[in-house]
């Protein structure tokens, strides 16, 4: 398992991950890319482990701070159980404590080091919620020209996500645009920051 957390994880990172994974029995599952989530945690059924699965495609700054949300998760889950909200003060605190080694190695990019200090100032649901820190992450990606963000398209244009759906952009949210399917004509709200591909009238 050390050497598979090697090849996702930024150098100097994999060991600690590693000793997370022991001291907390979790089973690391990597998955392909999916359009709605990062990662996510799942709390064990009798018997089983605790489980967090992450997407494949994620460059390696993004895997680990997924990594590290989902754990914190795990450690909110062992200490308070269905008793506080998934993303709450609880699991806040968490989330900062868990990750602190990671910054007090300065083993991260200036970058990336800078605007994850400034989100774990108040941790969101996702690190996509954060503009200032999706985009510093994103940096990182391999770059694909024909992907663009969701919010940079123009209203009632037409755009695919990475599993194969195609959707029209039709009216600004917050920071998630209404976006209807043109298969099933079923409304979603879409975030911004979600990288989609424009697809052309025909």
């Amino acid at each position: 398992m050390l050497l598979i957390l090697k090849k996702y994880l930024p150098e100097g990172s994999a060991d600690y991950a590693h000793e997370l994974l022991w001291k907390y029995g979790i089973q690391l599952r990597i998955k392909k890319p999916r359009a709605t989530k990062l990662g996510d945690y799942r709390p064990p059924r009798p018997g089983e482990a605790h489980r967090i699965s992450i997407n494949k495609d994620l460059n390696k700054f993004a895997f680990l701070v997924t990594f590290l949300h989902e754990t914190a998760h795990l450690i909110n889950f062992e200490k308070h159980g269905f008793k506080v909200q998934p993303h709450g003060l609880e699991w806040k605190q968490e989330f900062q404590v868990v990750t602190k080694p990671m910054l007090d190695e300065a083993i991260l990019p200036n970058d990336v080091q800078l605007a994850l200090d400034r989100y774990l100032k108040n941790p969101k649901a996702s690190s996509c919620t954060d503009p200032f820190l999706f985009k510093t992450l994103r940096n990182y990606d391999n770059k694909l020209e024909h992907l663009v963000l969701v919010e940079s398209i123009p209203m009632n244009t037409l755009f695919q996500t990475k599993d194969g759906r195609i959707f029209r952009k039709v009216e600004k949210m917050r920071s998630r645009y209404r976006c209807i399917e043109e298969n099933t004509g079923k409304i979603y709200l879409v975030p911004g920051l979600m990288e989609v591909e424009v697809v052309l009238n025909s």
